[in-house]
C-alpha cells in the first residue's frame, strides 16, 4: 500500500474518532455499515479500526488499546489522544485542510451569483406551479374511471401446492380465463416469508416500513415461490399484475388489480 493511501486512512480514522460519540450504538453501527459498503479501510490500521468498531457495536470485549500505537485509547476505545494530536497536526493533515479551505472559498465565490439565480429559479417555480394547477384542474374535470375500491380477498380455501401446475390451478380459481384473465407461469423465485403471513388485503410496503428490528429478522427470510403474470383486458383499459404462490397455497398480488391502491406493493389475497 502506498504512503498516500495509508496517510488518508490514518487521517480518516482520526477524523471519525474525533467527530463521533462511539457510546451511541446507532452511530457506531452506521459507521460499520458505511465501511462495509464503501471498503475504505484496507491497511493494517484500517482493519484494526474496523474490527474495533465491530467490537464496540456488538458489545464485544477488547483490550482498550490504541489501534495505531498500542497505548491506552481514549474514551472512544479506538485511538489515543497522542495519536490524534500527532496525525491532526501533521503536514499531510494541514495540506488536506488547506485544500478543503480552497473548496470552501470557491463555494463562497459562486454564491455571489445567487441573487440573480434565485430570481430565475423563483420564476421557473411559479411557471411550474401554474402548469401543475392547470393539469390538476383538467384532471379533476375528468370523470373517475378507476375509483378506489376495497382490495380483493379470495373466497377460496388454502390448498398446498407441489409444483407450478398445481399453483396455476389455484391462481385460475381467482383469475379465471372465462372472465377475461390471462395467466402464464414466469419462473420459480424467492420472496420474503413475512409477506405471506401478512393479513389478507393489507399492503406489504406499509407493514414493512413499520417493522421493528426484531420483527425484520424473521420477516425477511426467503422461501421458494411460483411467479405468474396476469393480464385482464376490457373495453377501455388493460390491467397487468404479478401473482406469487408459496408451497402453502398462500397468494400475493402486485399490480393493477387493487384499484386506487399502491400498485408497487404486494397484497395477500389468500
Amino acid at each position: 500500500m502506498g504512503d498516500e493511501k495509508l496517510k488518508q486512512e490514518l487521517l480518516y480514522i482520526v477524523k471519525i474518532s474525533s467527530k463521533y460519540d462511539f457510546h451511541n450504538k446507532d452511530v457506531v453501527e452506521n459507521i460499520l455499515r458505511m465501511e462495509n459498503e464503501r471498503q475504505i479501510l484496507t491497511s493494517v490500521f484500517g482493519k484494526r479500526f474496523k474490527a474495533r468498531i465491530f467490537d464496540i457495536a456488538y458489545d464485544q470485549e477488547h483490550d482498550g488499546k490504541c489501534i495505531i500505537c498500542g497505548n491506552i485509547a481514549n474514551e472512544t476505545g479506538t485511538v489515543c489522544n497522542d495519536c490524534i494530536e500527532k496525525i491532526s497536526g501533521s503536514p499531510y493533515a494541514k495540506s488536506v485542510l488547506k485544500s478543503d479551505e480552497v473548496v470552501e472559498k470557491s463555494s463562497i465565490f459562486k454564491s455571489k451569483v445567487w441573487p440573480i439565480l434565485s430570481k430565475f429559479i423563483l420564476a421557473c417555480l411559479v411557471l411550474v406551479l401554474i402548469i401543475q394547477l392547470a393539469i390538476l384542474g383538467m384532471w379533476l374535470s375528468i370523470p373517475t374511471r378507476n375509483p378506489k375500491v376495497d382490495p380483493y380477498i379470495s373466497k377460496n380455501e388454502l390448498v398446498a401446492v407441489n409444483d407450478s401446475g398445481e399453483a396455476l390451478e389455484q391462481v385460475l380459481l381467482d383469475y379465471p380465463k372465462d372472465q377475461g384473465y390471462s395467466v402464464s407461469f414466469i419462473r420459480l423465485d424467492q420472496d420474503y416469508v413475512g409477506r405471506f403471513n401478512n393479513p389478507v388485503g393489507e399492503s406489504s410496503s406499509e407493514i414493512e416500513e413499520a417493522l421493528t428490528d426484531e420483527e425484520r429478522y424473521d420477516y425477511f427470510f426467503q422461501e421458494p415461490v411460483y411467479v405468474f403474470h396476469v393480464t385482464y383486458s376490457e373495453k377501455y383499459a388493460v390491467k397487468v399484475g404479478v401473482v406469487e404462490v408459496n408451497a402453502d397455497g398462500k397468494i400475493l398480488v402486485e399490480g393493477q388489480f387493487n384499484d386506487g391502491r399502491d400498485t408497487h406493493s404486494f397484497y395477500r389475497i389468500r
